[in-house]
C-alpha cells in the first residue's frame, strides 16, 4: 500500500502524466459500460483559434500512411479506443485520451500537423459519421488543453495539491465539469489519494500499523477498477519482496514453487520457474566471463594485448546484443 502511495505522489509531483492504457484499468466497451451517467459527446464545434493557428501549415502534410512511423511508434500496438453508444455518438472517457496520447508520444519527432493527421486517421479507422466528427472535435480541444496546461501549470516544485488544483481548473475550463470528470475523474481521484497517502507517510506521530491502516482507508475510497489497476502495478514488486524474504529464510526451491502456485497460480509459477532458470544460466555465463577476464588481467601485462584478448573473449561468449548487457553489468569500456 505504501509503495502505491509513493508511486502516485511521484506522478503528481511531475505534473501531467502519460495516461494508462485501457488494459491497465479495463478494456474498451467493458470499461464504458461500468461508468454511470455516460456523458454524450461534445458538440462538433470549430477548434479554438489558438489550435487552428498552431495547426496551420503552408501546405498539407503528407498522409500518415505515406510517411514512415516515427521511432517511438514503430512496432507498438495502438493504445486506447473510440467507443460509440447505441445512438451513434462518441462516448467520452479516458479510453479515447489513451488513443490520442499514443500518437502524441511522438511529439518532437515529427510536425504537430502530421501527428494530428495520424490521430484523425486512427479515429476514422475506428468510427464513422457523427462519432468520428465528435472525436476529432474532442481531439482539437485536447490539443488546446495540453498547450494551456503546459503554459499555465504551477512550478514543478509547488505543492502537489496546488498542481492538482491547477490541472482541475484548466480541464474544466476546456471541457466543462461533466466531460472533464468523465475524461480525468479517475486520474484526479488517484491524485487526491496519492496526496493523502503521502501526508500519512510523512506523519511522524503515526505508528507503522496506524500508517498502514490509514493508507488502506484512503485506497478503499478509489473506484474498484482503479484499485485493481494500482494493485496490478505493484503486485510484481510485492511478489519479488515476498520471494526474497523466503529465500533469505532458507526456503527450498520446492517451497518457493508452492508459494508461487498459491499466490499467482500454477501456470504463472511454471513461467517464473523457467525465468529463474534463464536468469541463473545467464548469471553463470557472466560469472564465467568475469573469471576468464580476471585471468587475462592477471597474466597479460601489455594493455593493448590485454584489451584485444578481452574483446576476443567477449565476442566468443556473447551475441552482439548480449555484449551490450555485459558491458553495462561489468562496466566495461565501449
Amino acid at each position: 500500500m505504501a509503495f502505491a502511495a509513493l508511486i502516485g505522489a511521484g506522478w503528481l509531483a511531475a505534473g501531467e502524466r502519460q495516461r494508462p492504457t485501457p488494459a491497465a484499468r479495463s478494456s474498451g466497451a467493458a470499461a464504458s459500460s461500468r461508468r454511470k451517467g455516460v456523458v454524450p459527446a461534445l458538440s462538433v464545434s470549430p477548434a479554438p483559434a489558438r489550435v487552428r493557428r498552431a495547426l496551420a501549415v503552408s501546405r498539407a502534410p503528407a498522409a500518415p500512411e505515406a510517411a514512415p512511423a516515427p521511432p517511438s511508434l514503430r512496432g507498438a500496438d495502438v493504445d486506447g479506443a473510440v467507443i460509440v453508444d447505441a445512438h451513434g455518438d462518441l462516448v467520452i472517457g479516458p479510453e479515447i485520451l489513451a488513443l490520442f496520447d499514443h500518437f502524441l508520444s511522438a511529439t518532437g519527432e515529427e510536425p504537430a500537423a502530421v501527428i494530428r493527421a495520424r490521430i484523425v486517421a486512427a479515429i476514422r479507422e475506428r468510427a464513422g459519421g457523427r462519432a468520428a466528427d465528435q472525436a476529432i472535435a474532442l481531439l482539437d480541444r485536447y490539443l488546446d488543453y495540453r498547450e494551456a496546461a503546459s503554459a499555465e501549470l504551477v512550478a514543478p516544485e509547488a505543492d502537489p495539491a496546488a498542481r492538482l488544483a491547477a490541472l482541475r481548473e484548466i480541464r474544466r475550463a476546456h471541457f466543462g465539469e461533466e466531460a472533464a470528470t468523465q475524461l480525468f475523474g479517475d486520474e484526479e481521484r488517484e491524485g487526491e489519494a496519492a496526496i493523502a497517502q503521502a501526508r500519512i507517510l510523512a506523519d511522524a506521530t503515526l505508528s507503522p500499523d496506524e500508517r498502514d491502516a490509514r493508507i488502506a482507508e484512503v485506497e478503499a475510497t478509489l473506484p474498484e477498477d482503479v484499485r485493481e489497476a494500482r494493485e496490478a502495478a505493484v503486485r510484481p514488486l510485492a511478489q519479488q519482496a515476498e520471494e526474497q524474504a523466503l529465500r533469505e529464510a532458507g526456503a527450498s526451491d520446492e517451497e518457493l514453487h508452492a508459494h508461487r502456485v498459491a499466490t499467482v497460480g500454477a501456470e504463472a509459477a511454471d513461467r517464473l520457474a523457467a525465468l529463474d532458470r534463464q536468469r541463473a544460466a545467464w548469471q553463470q555465463r557472466v560469472d564465467a566471463f568475469a573469471g576468464a577476464r580476471a585471468s587475462i588481467e592477471a597474466t597479460v601485462a601489455d594493455p593493448e594485448a590485454r584489451r584485444e584478448a578481452e574483446e576476443a573473449l567477449l565476442a566468443g561468449a556473447f551475441t552482439p546484443e548480449e555484449r551490450l548487457r555485459v558491458r553495462a553489468i561489468l562496466d566495461l569500456p565501449p
